[in-house]
């Protein structure tokens, strides 16, 4: 899909605008929380914007509340502040929509999301003229998901010797991964919902709006012996039940 068109959607969903306060936020009282997060973990990332750039934007999402009764976006016009702003430069009697196009512009934007898909399929330590070269190419596209991941897995780097077994995958990723890939079959899912919560990932609760730390977070001395112990387990099993059969 399209990254511009799910992060308007993310942006007006009730859920995140319960989530990060947006609900609360209204003309001569704004909240920082969407436009701060907005920033950091959905767009900029972290140092590419000033405190002075969360405050205005801020007052660019007043307003953004939700119907109790229907559970669905609304714009409560009365509680926006329709002033002057300045967001990244740029000066205007922007909404919250213009302020995330105006986000959406920036080419740090592309760089910050194609670290974050080089850390999730490639390694942790991304190659900074890579990211840039496959970031150009994302913002080409008007920010088509599918061509930054085609130049990622098309690159000399997703095949590099020096990036195989580089990735820590998560309790899900690894239980989900092994029962598809040798095709064990399962009559109950929950218990491995226990068994990833085990393991540090507790399925639709993530610790924060940013996620899971992932990578070598995943790793201490107690997860990694319960990696064995639950692999193990569950070999053992499917080789029972394959002699009983």
């Amino acid at each position: 899909g399209n990254f511009g068109e799910m992060l308007h959607a993310a942006a007006r969903d009730p859920a995140m605008v319960i989530y990060l306060d947006n609900a609360s936020n209204r003309k001569g009282t704004p909240n920082e929380n969407f436009a701060r997060e907005v920033m950091e973990l959905f767009t900029l990332g972290e140092g590419r914007y000033s405190e002075g750039d969360i405050k205005e934007a801020a007052r660019a999402f007043t307003g953004w509340g939700f119907d109790r009764n229907s559970g669905e976006f609304l714009f409560r016009e009365a509680a926006h502040d329709d002033g002057e702003k300045t967001v990244l430069g740029r000066t205007g009697n922007f909404g919250g929509e213009e302020v995330l196009d105006i986000l959406l512009a920036q080419p740090q934007t592309a760089e910050h999301l194609v670290t974050k898909l080089w850390r999730e399929f490639v390694s942790p330590q991304p190659d900074a003229p890579e990211v840039r070269r496959i970031a150009a190419a994302f913002r080409h596209s008007n920010y088509h998901i599918r061509a930054a991941v085609r130049a990622l897995l098309t690159s000399e780097a997703f095949y590099a010797e020096a990036n195989r077994a580089a990735l820590v995958k998560s309790p899900l990723d690894l239980l989900v991964g092994t029962l598809r890939q040798f095709r064990f079959e399962v009559d109950d899912p929950y218990p491995f919902v226990v068994m990833s919560r085990q393991l540090g990932q507790d399925l639709m609760a993530p610790p924060n709006v940013k996620g899971w730390p992932g990578g070598e977070a995943w790793i201490n001395a107690g997860t990694l012996l319960a990696r064995k112990q639950i692999m193990t387990r569950l070999f053992r099993d499917a080789e029972r039940a394959s002699a009983a059969m």
